[in-house]
């Protein structure tokens, strides 16, 4: 049996978050669908990371398939950045939240800094599907978290012959 790395446990956690977090009313955008959010912010003079979000209420699915609609209508509009708990964690993540770890990447802190109160960050259990909404600055600059900077690679080509 091939043990799974910390990135392939991540992916499943994520797959697995996908069909709880329709439950409770949110969708994942389409790539089209990312590009016509990023393209109407750009419209007001903000510019935002079409990889630094994850998820919008089901109900606006189809305000933002229209750019033209969606520029009128886009600063109603919040998008969410998941973070998830496992299942088979083996530490504890309590109810307040203390004890979750998870990677915060620089689109991710750059669209929420750039969009406010319209980017939220949505943390799941999946040991208990406990699902808590909260603003970046809930956790990275109130003296809630410990941060470390870190550089993620991900190698997408060959590096030998």
């Amino acid at each position: 049996m091939v043990k799974k790395t910390s990135y392939d446990k991540g992916k499943q956690n994520e797959s697995d978050s996908w069909s709880v977090m329709r439950r409770h009313g949110y969708a994942r955008p389409t790539p089209e669908q990312r590009r016509n959010i990023v393209a109407a912010y750009a419209k007001l003079g903000k510019e935002i990371k079409a990889k630094g979000f994850d998820l919008i209420r089901k109900e606006d699915i189809a305000t933002i398939n229209n750019v033209a609609t969606l520029t009128k209508k886009v600063e109603s509009i919040k998008i969410y950045e998941l973070k998830t708990a496992g299942k088979k964690r083996k530490s504890l993540v309590k109810e307040n939240w203390s004890g979750l770890g998870f990677t915060l990447t620089s689109s991710e802190k750059h669209n929420a800094e750039v969009l406010g109160d319209n980017f939220k960050f949505l943390f799941l259990n999946l040991k208990n599907n406990a699902l808590h909404e909260c603003k970046l600055e809930d956790f990275f600059f109130s003296g809630a978290a410990n941060t470390y900077p870190t550089w993620s690679v991900f190698i997408t080509k060959g590096l030998t012959n």
